[in-house]
């Protein structure tokens, strides 16, 4: 009686676990590790190849069946995760077969593609012209705009934060503390 009563819970525990994000952007199973700054030199060349790329939403335009967003390329990161750096890989843009809302797929947001590159889109980045690669994208995610938000707690850290060793007591405590530390939001 015991053991079925383990399992399941086992299961349940293991199942709250499970991630959203789809097997295609979490990992990279496509055959082409192609950069965006590589397919933009030789594009004929990469047509048909599978590519795994994100990055931030510059615009995005609704067609009559389909949407087409301009991303910024960045590196991703831990389960392709666009990062947050001041680095770019070139612009792409992405058809997806579906409307999709402007107000949540909004300029700034993060967002993974898995796809294939069509071809190129010739265009323009306010008065210079550029060419994108196009991408048709089989899965996308779009990431939580909050969860990139790293705050930095330091005396969560400190093994001696709490009274009577805390460091919060005299000049250190609010509103004489000093702001040093990046972004602290405290709650007292």
């Amino acid at each position: 009686m015991k053991q079925p009563v383990g399992l399941i819970i086992c299961v349940l525990l293991l199942s709250a676990c499970a991630s959203n994000i789809p097997l295609e952007i979490r990992e990279d199973i496509s055959e082409s590790k192609a950069s965006i700054s590589a397919v933009r030199s030789d594009i004929n060349r990469y047509v048909g190849s599978k590519v795994r790329w994100g990055g931030s939403i510059a615009s995005v335009q609704n067609k009559k069946n389909e949407t087409w967003i301009e991303l910024v390329g960045r590196p991703l990161g831990s389960y392709g995760e666009p990062q947050n750096r001041d680095e770019s890989q070139g612009r792409f843009i992405v058809r997806i077969n579906e409307f999709l809302d402007p107000a949540i797929y909004k300029e700034g947001r993060r967002m993974t593609v898995y796809g294939v590159v069509e071809g190129k889109v010739e265009g323009f980045i306010d008065e210079h012209p550029y060419t994108y690669p196009l991408v048709t994208a089989g899965t996308h995610y779009l990431w939580d705009e909050y969860a990139s938000r790293r705050y930095y707690y330091p005396d969560y850290y400190y093994p001696y934060s709490y009274y009577p060793f805390s460091y919060h007591f005299g000049y250190y405590h609010w509103p004489y503390r000093r702001f040093g530390y990046g972004l602290q939001y405290h709650y007292w």
